[in-house]
């Protein structure tokens, strides 16, 4: 969910998960880039990933990198020596426009292609601006600004709103720990043993009881209209059943699809959401109710 307020807030603009060094143990940071990339971002800088999922790989290059050199500007150097198609400057080491002119001289006296610069401190805002400017001046149209440095959803759709002439994100820590949300509180509860329904009725905690199946009605536009929540055997006029066995008898019960078609399926469904629930405020809360037989034999036990 985090990753697709992400996705909405840039809109078509290039993003990439950054993740990996915030997460919480090496196969969360793996599970974090595959959920990532199927809610929409574009790639991931874990390597791994990419091996194991077929996900696009991104990265730029480090501070230490530019550290380890006795000058930016050698530093820059070397790395478009490594990287002569896809070099992506990281800038702000020392001094972030000092840091632009260094890339500038690169491409303009050395004939590098330089593909982009990254801006990882400071005042995006202004910083971007005034290197868009510089580039433009320096004939670098086509070279791409992305910003990275504790971003979210919220500082992106700021970015954007204020005409950041940014062209992509790094998003890491704040998604991949999920950090203003960072438990999801639900739990098993028994529901029916050997056929008999069974319920728990405490105060605040009280479950529904019985196998169940969840049926979504869709308007005649493809969009969500309500989820109604039913007995299994049940069938709900003019809805669709949304619970499908993933697990039987020990075995997975579909094939396991790689995550591009997986990303492709999420995205289509992301696409017939109400408008009210893509955006990044508080939406009314969607409609969801029992059916009769359900809400019924809750109340009998």
């Amino acid at each position: 969910s985090k990753a697709v307020r992400v996705r909405l807030a840039a809109g078509k603009r290039l993003v990439v998960d950054f993740g990996m060094r915030r997460a919480h143990g090496m196969e969360a940071g793996l599970f974090a880039a595959r959920a990532a990339y199927i809610a929409g971002l574009d790639g991931t800088s874990n390597v791994e990933a990419g091996m194991r999922f077929a996900i696009p790989v991104f990265g730029t290059m480090a501070h230490s990198f530019v550290q380890a050199h006795e000058d930016e500007a050698r530093a820059f150097r070397h790395f478009a020596a490594s990287w002569p198609e896809n070099a992506v400057l990281l800038v702000d080491t020392y001094d972030t426009l000092a840091g632009v002119d260094a890339a500038i001289a690169l491409a303009k006296e050395e004939g590098v292609k330089l593909k982009g610069i990254r801006l990882d401190s400071g005042d995006l805002l202004t910083l971007s601006k005034e290197a868009r400017r510089m580039l433009d001046a320096a004939g670098l149209a086509e070279t791409m600004i992305f910003a990275s440095g504790d971003l979210d959803e919220y500082r992106i759709a700021e970015l954007v709103a204020a005409g950041a002439p940014i062209g992509g994100f790094g998003v890491g820590t704040k998604m991949v720990v999920s950090a203003d949300a960072p438990y999801l509180n639900c739990a098993y509860k028994l529901m029916e043993v050997d056929g008999r329904p069974v319920r728990k009725k405490s105060a605040g905690k009280a479950t529904l009881p019985g196998a169940k199946q969840l049926w979504r009605r869709r308007d005649d536009a493809g969009l969500m209209r309500e989820d109604v929540i039913a007995l299994a055997d049940e069938e709900i006029p003019g809805a669709t059943p949304l619970l499908r066995p993933l697990v039987r008898d020990g075995a997975p019960a579909r094939p396991v699809r790689p995550a591009p078609a997986v990303r492709d399926a999420a995205q289509a469904r992301l696409a017939r959401l109400p408008e009210a629930l893509r955006a990044l405020e508080p939406a009314p809360a969607f409609p969801v109710r029992l059916s009769e037989r359900l809400a019924g034999l809750a109340q009998r036990l």
